[in-house]
């Protein structure tokens, strides 16, 4: 990993994950708010297309899989057959992360495996990764070292923004929190190659011996951040107009006095099934989880 591609690698796998994430929290929001439930997040998102219902195809489990799968491949086969300490580090971290698609995926197919062990499984490779990377720079330059702090440090809020999920798991704000950090280490990868490695090519990379530098990749990061930040807030304006419907408004799903579609097509002239104490404090705790016919005897 120590080049640009190696950088590269990570960095888009973690876009890619981010993003899906972004879209799928927002998708589910924009729904539920239309159908008066409340939003319910989920440690991964696979084709769910309507409010709530996850999808038959684990397809979030099996990208975690297979692109770890290779990482860990290319990292160990592309550097034989001497192995860089540094190269087994980047490979147990994409280990860990394919270890929770396969936690994801065991949980998809209904092994019975302890509630909350998909949130565990995929904090474990967050924690992991920013372990590694905290003790990934003995001997580095001032600025090698100060590109994969901001990195940590972003892994670590990740981590506590996930612990967070599991207890507040009916937050969009959190699961967007988790969608947006994950993003910004995906393309903080991207700047910590380019930066060090240049752009395929050594004389565009810093020099990485002057003090100024080190300021100037902070610079850079925050830049990072506030990029992002608009990017999903211009996303989620366009999910929210797209997911509106015709004139419809939305039912504010998060006040106490819910309410439910009652026949979930979301046009004009569906009656609203009001959510009664009974209904809300059934076994599930998830809204639209819970069976229609209760909701409308409660209502009778």
């Amino acid at each position: 990993m120590g080049d640009f591609k190696g950088h590269a690698m990570p960095g888009s796998c973690l876009v890619l994950m981010g993003v899906w994430w972004a879209f799928w929290a927002m998708r589910r929001y924009f729904l539920c708010r239309r159908a008066g439930t409340k939003f319910v997040s989920t440690a991964s998102y696979n084709f769910g297309w309507s409010c709530g219902r996850i999808g038959v195809i684990p397809v979030e489990s099996l990208m975690k899989i297979s692109l770890s799968a290779f990482g860990m491949f290319a990292e160990i086969t592309l550097n034989l057959p001497h192995l860089a300490m540094g190269i087994v580090q980047h490979a147990t971290m994409y280990f860990f992360f394919m270890t929770s698609g396969i936690v994801d995926l065991c949980l998809h197919y209904g092994v019975p495996l302890p509630p909350g062990t998909d949130y565990a499984s995929l904090a474990l490779a967050l924690t992991v990764e920013g372990l590694l990377f905290v003790n990934h720079l003995h001997g580095r330059s001032e600025l090698d070292v100060q590109l994969h702090m901001l990195l940590a440090y972003v892994v670590f809020s990740t981590v506590l923004v996930l612990l967070l999920e599991i207890k507040f798991n009916k937050s969009a704000l959190l699961s967007l929190a988790r969608a947006y950090l994950t993003i910004l280490q995906g393309t903080w990868f991207w700047a910590v190659g380019v930066i060090l490695y240049g752009h395929g090519k050594p004389n565009t990379a810093w020099t990485g011996d002057k003090p100024m530098e080190v300021m100037q990749a902070t610079i850079y990061f925050t830049w990072h951040a506030a990029v992002i930040l608009i990017l999903m807030f211009a996303a989620t304006l366009i999910m929210s107009r797209i997911y509106r419907g015709e004139g419809l408004p939305y039912r504010n799903g998060s006040d106490l006095s819910m309410t439910r579609l009652g026949n979930g097509n979301g046009k004009a002239g569906d009656s609203y099934q009001p959510l009664t104490k009974e209904y809300h404090d059934e076994d599930s705790d998830i809204e639209f989880e819970q069976p229609v016919e209760k909701s409308l005897h409660s209502a009778s």
